[in-house]
């Protein structure tokens, strides 16, 4: 195919463009892009020079370019840097045209394009080779001698270079021993496996012990590779303690004591391999390794480490060790709402009610998971604290270019591009300002958008912009199919997504309310929607929302409407819950209660999610006008 370039300047239609409506603009923009689709390039470059002044016509240059690449479009591809700075194309066509340069060994070419040392690590690489072409290797053996001193596998475009440095062995055995050592801690075999090809004699006899430690780290107990610091293998002895806990932590802490009195750790080290073994323990809840925990957790006054331990004497219903560990907190820490709660339960447990009301009293008066508990508790109305954001039209005005840009992209549907352009945007604004684009975006009902500016603020109290209330007529139809609470159904979706219809998370769940694929399928066959085909439906809001409400009802029946479990099921997975409620630890029958069920789920995330997704509920009511209920009798009476 007969390749194109784009020219400095677009060919002149003034005329004609001056003459375009906004709705005709869209129609030829659209149509140059369909032609650039089927690849159809001149016939597209016709069409996008009738729209010189489209908001979107970059975009038509910029893929126009991609397509098109050549050593010979270096000059046109500046002048597009050039003329659109600000645009977050720019960074894509600047990184994709490097790539092309360094894939295609055009060594001249990339370093007339970029004369600085990339920050990627395999874009860093073809600069290498290209400054290794240019008979540069002295200059720049410091960033490659840098580069190679990782734990994990380099890009395939760093092998030139490496193989370059360890001809001339500049790579020499110490160099290649210290990224072993790298690559043991972060127990990457395959790289080890590859570094001792590179050793000598006397280093790959060791290295291959090490690797066989690695592999079974239980042998650690019986090696002889740890008799004493002057031993080369000694660096490696924390390292190997760590892996042997982690696949039996009884037999890591063993290792640490025996090696502890055997050659003696510094404070550093003993600090660090105590802190890994506390975590460890804690993972896996040893009640026969508790006494040694909690005997050095008490002199170590590790923050993340005591407010675990706490949730483990929650777990048990040890008011006596809440309180304990509770006082083992800094000042700062003691007084956040989630542990003046829990004093305050400890003194509900010990039946000193004023002091428990007193604390009650003092947290009712915040927007947050904690706060509603205690206002329920005492009776109390629920606080929201809402800060009232007006419009103030002129604050925009000197924006209305970017707007424009940003009304285009979300007309032609481009989110991600959407989300990147929004994001620059609010980049460097004042408070105000990003209130306002927030409010800006809730006016056109672009929820996520405006979810994104209040969280860039920390607009925290800003509940009108932070809190949309988009697709009322979707989520509400859907919420009466289904028998749920549009409000119960918006507080999901806000937690899910922020309201981001295209979203995708790297588990590969999609859209709104962020289904996975397997569960989208399961859940249509179950409801008969014969609509539902493929994953990339989960993309339209409908298709969704519907999906996901249905899915959230069932839950709620698994669970005979406790929206604590079921909550936590949408999160984690129903097995996972319907596990944690068959493995408390407690030695009761009678189950935890509701707060300590909630505050002892395993996973950071999902014991978060739980308390934004009751929380986020009672905000919805709130916004909505609809009764306030924070907890339901039989959610808080409810034994989990």
């Amino acid at each position: 195919m007969k390749k194109i370039f784009l020219t400095l300047f677009l060919i002149s239609f003034t005329n004609i463009a001056a003459s375009l409506t906004l709705s005709e603009q869209r129609n030829l923009y659209t149509q140059a892009s369909e032609l650039q689709q089927q690849e159809k390039w001149q016939d597209a470059l016709q069409k996008m020079q009738l729209i010189p002044d489209y908001p979107l016509t970059y975009l038509l240059e910029y893929q126009q370019f991609k397509s098109n690449f050549s050593p010979d479009s270096l000059t046109a591809i500046q002048a597009f840097l050039k003329k659109y700075p600000d645009h977050v194309v720019s960074q894509d066509l600047q990184r994709e045209y490097l790539y092309y340069l360094g894939k295609n060994r055009f060594w001249d070419q990339l370093l007339q394009f970029y004369p600085k040392l990339p920050n990627s690590t395999d874009l860093k690489c073809f600069y290498f080779q290209a400054k290794l072409a240019d008979n540069q290797s002295s200059r720049i053996w410091p960033a490659v001698k840098e580069t190679w001193l990782t734990g994990v596998s380099l890009a395939n475009a760093c092998d030139p270079v490496l193989q370059h440095y360890l001809k001339i062995k500049k790579i020499d055995q110490k160099l290649i021993w210290q990224r072993f050592q790298l690559s043991y801690q972060k127990k990457q075999t395959a790289l080890m496996s590859y570094l001792i090809t590179l050793m000598n004699d006397s280093n790959k006899r060791l290295a291959e012990q090490l690797f066989t430690l690695s592999k079974k780290p239980e042998k650690l107990l019986t090696s002889t590779l740890f008799t004493n610091k002057k031993q080369k293998s000694y660096d490696y002895l924390n390292a190997s303690i760590k892996q042997l806990a982690r696949k039996n932590v009884q037999l890591g802490l063993k290792a640490y004591l025996t090696y502890e009195n055997k050659i003696h750790f510094t404070s550093k080290e003993r600090l660090n391999l105590k802190k890994d073994l506390i975590s460890r323990i804690l993972i896996v809840e040893s009640e026969e390794l508790m006494p040694w925990l909690d005997k050095e957790l008490a002199k170590i006054k590790d923050v993340n480490l005591i407010e675990r331990r706490i949730r483990y004497a929650i777990k048990l219903d040890d008011w006596s060790g809440i309180e304990y560990w509770i006082a083992k907190l800094s000042v700062n820490k003691r007084s956040e709402n989630k542990w003046q709660y829990w004093q305050a339960r400890v003194w509900e447990e010990k039946k000193q009610n004023k002091k428990a009301v007193h604390i009650y009293n003092k947290i009712a008066s915040s927007r947050s998971y904690y706060g509603f508990l205690a206002a329920q508790k005492l009776g109390k109305k629920y606080q929201f604290n809402s800060q009232i954001i007006t419009a103030k039209s002129n604050k925009l005005d000197h924006l209305q270019k970017q707007l424009a840009h940003i009304e285009e992209l979300h007309y032609h549907s481009l989110p991600f591009l959407l989300k990147r352009e929004w994001r620059k945007l609010l980049l460097g604004k004042s408070v105000a300002l990003q209130n306002q684009l927030g409010l800006f975006a809730a006016s056109k009902d672009w929820a996520h958008l405006s979810v994104v500016a209040s969280i860039n603020a920390k607009s925290w109290d800003a509940l009108s912009i932070r809190f949309p209330a988009t697709e009322a007529e979707l989520f509400s139809f859907y919420a009466n199919k289904y028998q749920l609470d549009s409000t119960y159904i918006y507080a999901i979706t806000r937690q899910e997504s922020a309201f981001d219809e295209f979203a995708n998370s790297p588990a590969g769940a999609r859209g709104y309310m962020q289904l996975m694929p397997n569960t989208a399928k399961e859940t249509a066959k179950k409801i008969g929607l014969k609509s539902y085909h493929n994953r990339s439906q989960l993309s339209d809001g409908t298709i969704n929302v519907e999906l996901g409400s249905a899915y959230l009802n069932g839950l709620l029946q698994r669970y005979q409407g406790n929206r604590v479990l079921a909550t936590a099921a949408y999160n984690a997975g129903p097995y996972r819950v319907d596990r944690w409620q068959n493995d408390l630890k407690n030695g009761t029958s009678k189950g935890l209660l509701m707060d300590s069920w909630i505050e002892t789920i395993p996973y950071k995330e999902t014991r978060r999610y739980v308390k934004n997704v009751l929380a986020y509920n009672v905000i919805y009511q709130y916004l909505s006008n609809k009764p306030l209920e924070f907890m339901t009798e039989q959610e808080i009476k409810a034994r989990f």
